[in-house]
């Protein structure tokens, strides 16, 4: 979080598997290092197939949910979708 509330990053499951095929040891780097500062995003109240094909487009697993001043209040995840009748692909 920045100091104003809003999204700074997230760190993915993604950004650690890229971290540690550079280095073992992440006992010195901050969140900060390891994040990914500009992460896909949707706001409160978006249609959940809506997220549904953000995650399709950009290929990802996850989306922050923003309010209307840009502050987290969320994640959905594709598993989220998935267990709410959306995405018919089992591949997913």
């Amino acid at each position: 979080m920045n100091d104003d509330g809003t999204l700074a990053g997230i760190i993915t499951d993604g950004d650690l598997r890229r971290l540690l095929q550079k280095t073992t040891d992440v006992t010195g780097l901050s969140a900060e290092q390891a994040m990914t500062k500009n992460p896909k995003t949707i706001r409160k109240g978006t249609l959940a197939s809506a997220a549904l094909q953000e995650m399709e487009t950009y290929s990802i697993t996850q989306l922050v949910v923003l309010d209307g001043e840009k502050k987290p209040v969320g994640i959905v995840h594709l598993h989220d979708l998935v267990r709410a009748g959306l995405g018919g692909d089992s591949s997913a």
